[in-house]
């Protein structure tokens, strides 16, 4: 009795709409953010995520931070 070892090909019908709602989620966050937060926080507090992804991405100096992991 012949035995196959290779495994079956994986199912290609997954639809993708987990990766659009990935993409969408961040988005949506930042247009929800500007929304509530134009009205109601003041200016320093509604820049302060903006201001945050910036040191993250250039560091305090401007020279480093993940962005020059990335080369």
């Amino acid at each position: 009795m012949p035995t196959n070892s290779t495994l079956p090909p994986a199912s290609t019908d997954r639809g993708g709409w987990c990766c659009l709602l990935l993409s969408a989620l961040p988005a949506a966050g930042i247009l929800a953010w500007i929304l509530a937060a134009s009205s109601i926080l003041p200016e320093e507090v509604f820049w302060f995520p903006i201001w945050l992804g910036a040191v993250v991405w250039n560091g305090t100096d401007g020279q480093g931070g993940i962005s020059h992991w990335l080369g």
